[in-house]
């Protein structure tokens, strides 16, 4: 048995607590179809411990078509404490800062610099935004902050430039591709009804949850739109979750009349698949599958309580 031993001090709880490490919490954003900024809620997963997911007031996020962009607002109270004898550092050596991400869903991982710090500094205090770019993350994305090396002092031989100290906070957050976005369309037409679905798929377990194979469509142009309030988003408008939440459970009727109910239930669809967007809401949400009116309630519920 092997043991690795370090010649350098890593970042411990001890010194952590001296620095007073702070930050807020993440922000996010993207840049919909229309070239609208849309500001989503990161929101606490319930029962776990630093596990977020996106919820979008539009509805329309999908991480194969959508860069995310990500916003840390971060903060040390008290830097010296990192350099000096009982420090990471040197007094003659540079600290680094960086954003350390990776998805193991999606064999992923970048680091992106944020600050360097040094002795003579007396407060940290930064702003910096990650993007992550539309089609290369899928499920769970772990978000890092870490401390590194930067610039070795003179006599820090034993330690080489760019090597991880410790971690400031680490969070995780669910991105979804096409299987968390709702096939929502907007059509302006004063003749026809407030909404309705379309179901134009063969095959659910290849046909593409896009929405040109499946779509909620709803009518801008009806004299009721008014009170859909879509300009405030999902969370403002319990007609639209009515709306929403009746058209998944059409959709997932739909699929079941296929004959491939069984293989979407073993989640032997094809990946971006309409089969695969009804086993991930499903499972992921726990909706009742067993009856359509039962089916229909606990979407119902999700929704409610989600939104």
């Amino acid at each position: 048995m092997s043991t690795l031993l370090t010649f350098y001090k890593n970042l411990d709880d001890d010194l952590f607590q001296k620095i007073g490490y702070s930050e807020q919490p993440i922000r996010a954003s993207y840049i919909n179809e229309e070239n609208e900024l849309i500001e989503m809620e990161v929101a606490l997963e319930e029962g776990q411990e630093n596990t977020f997911h996106l919820l979008d007031p539009k509805v329309h996020l999908a991480a194969d078509v959508h860069d995310v962009n990500l916003n840390f607002e971060l903060e040390i109270e008290n830097p010296q404490f990192l350099f000096g004898p009982n420090g990471l550092s040197d007094e003659d050596g540079v600290l680094g800062i960086a954003v350390r991400w990776y998805s193991r869903d999606s064999a992923q991982m970048k680091i992106q610099p944020v600050s360097t710090l040094t002795a003579s500094d007396e407060h940290f205090y930064n702003e910096t935004e990650l993007t992550i770019e539309k089609g290369i993350i899928r499920g769970k994305l772990t978000i890092e902050i870490i401390l590194y090396m930067a610039q070795p002092g003179i006599k820090q031989k034993q330690i080489a430039s760019g090597t991880v100290l410790g971690t400031l906070h680490s969070t995780l957050i669910l991105i979804d591709g096409n299987s968390s976005m709702f096939p929502i369309l907007e059509v302006d037409d004063p003749s026809r009804p407030l909404w309705w679905v379309e179901c134009n798929f063969e095959d659910p377990l290849y046909d593409s949850f896009t929405d040109d194979n499946v779509a909620i469509i709803i009518n801008i142009g009806h004299r009721n739109a008014r009170h859909l309030k879509l300009e405030k988003g999902i969370g403002s408008s319990p007609l639209l979750l009515e709306i929403l939440a009746t058209g998944m459970q059409i959709i997932i009727e739909e699929a079941k009349e296929t004959g491939e109910w069984d293989d979407i239930l073993r989640n032997r669809s094809e990946p971006g698949s309409i089969g695969e967007a009804i086993y991930y809401f499903t499972n992921m949400f726990l909706w009742d599958i067993s009856s359509p009116k039962k089916l229909l309630k606990s979407i119902r519920d999700d929704f409610n309580g989600r939104f």
